[in-house]
């Protein structure tokens, strides 16, 4: 494989490589310093913490007005441009992604919030799915032409139906969506689309729901906060080491008030681990009519006690009626 000259040298000296970075993180300074930066910036760390979006004036004046989240993108293209010409090797100190069709940067988190940078590429798209979480998101379109619709949902959460709204996005649009019921769905990008994006998760946020577009089935759910994401991950982690100390651990953690998901993540891993502590658990969840888990976990309480009838021995002596 042959490696750059530039590169393979940072093998054997990453002094240049520190001071590429110390000038990144110089450059994020002197843009969060800037006149035109710092009032929205200081106003999102309010509205991180759970403040509207009308008591921060600045950081409102972003998405619903007109030039400023342009300057604001200018301001920060002007400083980052001057670093990475001259640190090549720089790596700009931000989260980032790209599948392929959309690139995403997060220019800023804090608490419930995030301020987000997407490019999205020319090209067809369909959905077969849509989803829908608990956010109020707020778009600022920077560049490019598209035509998209507005899907809004109505119904049970179980099967839901679908109204249709078609819109056209350009250059200083701003828009407005209660994720809970409303996507925004691109349909066709004839332009790349550019877009400076603003998040906000409710306090308690509710799993996040997929549908089918056709039918508007319940497809998947999974966890609403980052925090319980993380928590289902150290839960599989735990069953895929095989960890039965851990077992007490997940039994707590299914019992007790929380994300459902995670609470019944922790329960199939504790019943994995420790069947006797995990059945346990299962009957006082089966038994709690007000547990939201209460259905499923009888459904799967008379499964395994006609798989292993061996189960209801232990249920008669450690969940006397």
């Amino acid at each position: 494989m042959r490696v750059h000259p530039v590169i393979a040298a940072l093998r054997s000296d990453r002094a240049p490589q520190r001071k590429a970075q110390s000038a990144m993180k110089a450059a994020l300074d002197s843009w969060r310093a800037e006149t035109g930066s710092a009032p929205a910036l200081a106003d999102f760390e309010r509205f991180g913490e759970g403040a509207a979006l009308e008591e921060c004036p600045a950081l409102e004046q972003l998405f619903t007005g007109q030039g400023d989240a342009e300057a604001l993108m200018q301001t920060l293209m002007r400083h980052f441009s001057l670093a990475i010409a001259a640190n090549p090797l720089g790596h700009p100190p931000f989260r980032n992604s790209f599948d392929g069709f959309t690139s995403t940067i997060q220019l800023a988190t804090s608490g419930r919030a995030q301020l987000l940078l997407q490019a999205r590429e020319p090209g067809e798209y369909k959905a077969r799915a849509v989803t829908y979480s608990d956010n109020l998101r707020y778009d600022a379109v920077l560049a490019g032409k598209a035509q998209a619709r507005i899907i809004r949902i109505h119904g049970p959460e179980e099967l839901v139906c679908f109204t249709e709204e078609p819109i056209r996005l350009a250059g200083g649009a701003r828009l407005a969506f209660d994720c809970s019921g409303e996507m925004l769905l691109a349909k066709r990008i004839d332009k790349r689309l550019v877009t400076l994006r603003l998040l906000q998760a409710t306090a308690k946020p509710r799993p996040v729901r997929e549908y089918c577009r056709t039918s508007g089935k319940l497809l998947h759910r999974s966890a609403g906060a980052v925090s319980s994401s993380r928590l289902e991950l150290m839960t599989a982690l735990v069953g895929r080491m095989g960890r039965s100390d851990g077992a007490p651990v997940l039994a707590e953690l299914a019992l007790r008030e929380g994300e459902n998901s995670l609470r019944w993540q922790a329960l199939r891993e504790c019943l994995a681990l420790d069947t006797a502590q995990g059945f346990v658990a299962l009957v006082s969840i089966a038994r709690n009519a007000a547990d939201p888990l209460a259905g499923d976990a009888g459904a799967l309480r008379a499964q395994l006690l006609e798989n292993y009838p061996q189960l209801r021995e232990l249920e008669m002596s450690q969940c006397p009626a």
